[in-house]
């Protein structure tokens, strides 16, 4: 009996399935490989279908980072933060680039000499607090609270104490604007006076500006490579006089780089306003429609699972872990 009949086949050009045939679920691999070789006189004899669903998993994402196509993309308009928010099933990038008017990329380059670290609050000896505090202006209703000037330390979950207010409470929102910081906590406070308030962190660990000065500088600087329009007698005429120049900075296209703690893309500031695409690599596992292996490589997953399977049973002899390991 043929796979497809009079219904899916309507199903298909109805509901958009174009391609959907070159592929099966990864459902249907483990159901295939538990009937196909797990049993009596073959060489699983018994095996939970847990196991084989884990191997299965395993081999989608080696096979999305090697063979099956696994590479996604997406598009956004970068604001003026000058950052992109990582995908939910990002694993790693293979291109980023900005679109110009014609819908061509242009390639951008990573920044290997710069990065976003954590920038600890310091005392004016050097020192480094685990508290600081804040003298608040008023209070325009019990739970928020306006402080007297801008506090880039603050940040939502710190601990903040004082006289008016409930031992535990805890920064709720914390927001800057025209040099003030606003917070709202979440209890009420029990005074309208003027006092100053403590803020620390609940592990008692050390206290964080909320930017570094790295990464101040990077956005807020003109890059290099932008500084040229290949008009003037810059580019050209020079005769070989730019020898030992840094490949990734000669150019005008601009440069990012990612910010792993913090899950951004950080781009230069020659960047702000354009349309920025990024193209990065999943494992294939992000959701279950996802969960789909091209029947080129169904047999692959098949060996690829018999395989971890076998080299992870005692009493099984080497070669035939070799086997199917070749």
């Amino acid at each position: 009996m043929g796979y497809i009949n009079s219904t899916q086949q309507q199903q298909y050009y109805e509901e958009n399935e174009s391609g959907s045939y070159q592929f099966t679920s990864l459902d249907n691999v483990i159901n295939q490989f538990m009937v196909a070789y797990v049993g009596e006189d073959k060489l699983i004899s018994k095996v939970k279908r847990v196991d084989v669903a884990f191997h299965a998993q395993r081999a989608l994402q080696e096979l999305s980072f090697d063979t099956l196509k696994s590479t996604k993309a997406q598009e956004i308009t970068l604001p003026p933060s000058l950052m992109m928010q990582l995908p939910k099933d990002y694993v790693n990038y293979t291109k980023v680039s900005w679109v110009d008017s014609s819908g061509v990329k242009h390639l951008l380059y990573p920044a290997s000499k710069t990065s976003n670290p954590s920038p600890i609050l310091q005392n004016t000896d050097g020192s480094y607090p685990t508290t600081a505090s804040g003298t608040f202006e008023n209070i325009t209703n019990p739970t928020t609270i306006v402080l007297d000037a801008e506090y880039g330390y603050i940040q939502v979950g710190m601990l903040v104490s004082g006289s008016s207010i409930a031992t535990g409470s805890k920064v709720v929102t914390a927001s800057t604007a025209s040099s003030i910081t606003t917070i709202t906590i979440d209890n009420n406070v029990t005074s309208t006076a003027t006092e100053t308030l403590t803020f620390s962190n609940s592990d008692g660990s050390l206290i964080l500006e909320q930017e570094s000065t790295t990464w101040a500088n990077y956005k807020s600087g003109t890059p290099s490579e932008s500084n040229d329009d290949y008009e003037d007698d810059t580019y050209w005429p020079m005769d070989g006089s730019r020898y030992g120049l840094d490949p990734q900075y000669a150019q005008a296209n601009g440069s990012f780089y990612v910010d792993e703690n913090m899950k951004h893309l950080h781009f230069s500031s020659n960047i702000s306003g354009k349309t920025v695409i990024l193209d990065y690599i999943s494992d294939s596992l992000g959701t279950d429609g996802e969960m789909q292996v091209h029947k080129f490589a169904e047999e692959a997953m098949y060996k690829c699972i018999i395989y971890a399977i076998l080299s992870t049973r005692a009493n099984v002899q080497e070669y035939i872990v070799r086997r199917f390991k070749k």
